[in-house]
C-alpha cells in the first residue's frame, strides 16, 4: 500500500470532511493501518488465516465508519462500540494463541489508542501537521504498525532483514518505556536499558520513528522521544 501524500493529508485535515476533527482522521488512518498489518499476518497463519482476515475486514470496514462519522451520518457511540467489539476479537486471537504475543499486545495497544482519540475527537488539537499521519508501505520484508499509524514495531517474528533478535527485543523495551513514560531523552533510556551505548539506542530510536510508533520533539542534545 503506497504512503498517502503530505499534501493529501493537508487536504483531507482541511477537508469539511475532518477539518476541526484531526483526532477522528488519525483513526480513520489507524483504522486502515491495522488492516493492512492483519491481512499480512494472516498470509503466514495457516489454519487461523480465515479468523485473522475476518478480523481484518471489521478493520477496514471501521475506516469506513469513522467517515460516515465525520460526515454526521452515523453516531459516535455506534462506532466506539464496533471498535470495543475488534478490540474484543484481538484479545480474542491474542489469548488463543492465533497471534503472537508481540502481535497483539501492539493491536491491542493501537485499538485502546483509536478508541480513546475518537472519544475526544470534537476537541481539534493545534499541534498536528500533515507529517503526524505519514503511513509506512507494506513491503515484502516488512510489516508496520500503525503509525501509528504502523503502525510500527516488528510482529509475529516477521523482523525488518538484519535485525537480530536482541535488538528486536531492545526497541520492544524502548517503546515501552517511551509510552508508559511519555516523554524521555536518550540519556534517561540509557539509564534503565542498560549493556548498550547511547548510539545504539540513538540509531533504534530513528527506526521507531521511521515505522510512525513514536516522535521526537527538539534538536540534538534537547530531543525529546513521544508516544506517535
Amino acid at each position: 500500500m503506497p504512503d498517502n501524500s503530505k499534501k493529501f493529508h493537508e487536504f483531507a485535515l482541511q477537508s469539511i470532511l475532518f477539518k476541526g476533527r484531526s483526532d477522528w482522521y488519525f483513526c480513520y488512518l489507524k483504522t486502515e493501518k491495522i488492516a493492512h498489518v492483519l491481512v499480512v499476518l494472516a498470509q503466514g497463519s495457516g489454519a487461523a488465516a480465515d479468523d485473522i482476515t475476518e478480523a481484518a475486514r471489521r478493520a477496514a470496514s471501521l475506516s469506513g465508519e469513522i467517515a460516515h462519522l465525520a460526515a454526521g451520518e452515523v453516531d459516535a457511540p455506534i462506532v466506539l462500540a464496533d471498535i470495543f467489539a475488534l478490540l474484543g476479537t484481538v484479545r480474542m486471537l491474542f489469548t488463543s494463541k492465533v497471534l503472537s504475543p508481540e502481535a497483539g499486545t501492539i493491536l491491542v495497544r493501537e485499538l485502546e489508542q483509536i478508541a480513546e482519540r475518537l472519544a475526544r475527537g470534537s476537541h481539534p488539537s493545534p499541534f498536528v501537521s500533515a507529517e503526524d499521519f505519514s503511513i509506512p508501505v507494506i513491503g515484502e520484508h516488512q510489516t508496520p504498525m500503525l503509525g501509528h499509524p504502523a503502525s510500527s514495531a516488528v510482529l509475529k517474528d516477521n523482523r525488518t532483514k538484519g535485525q537480530s533478535k536482541g535488538q528486536s527485543d531492545r526497541m520492544s523495551l524502548i517503546l515501552d518505556l517511551v509510552r508508559k513514560r511519555k516523554s524521555l531523552s536518550i540519556k534517561e533510556i540509557a539509564s534503565v536499558i542498560r549493556n548498550c551505548s547511547e548510539k545504539t539506542i540513538q540509531r533504534e530510536l530513528n527506526i521507531l520513528i521511521e515505522r510512525g510508533l513514536i516522535r521526537r520533539e527538539g534538536e540534538r542534545r534537547w530531543s525529546l522521544y513521544l508516544p506517535a
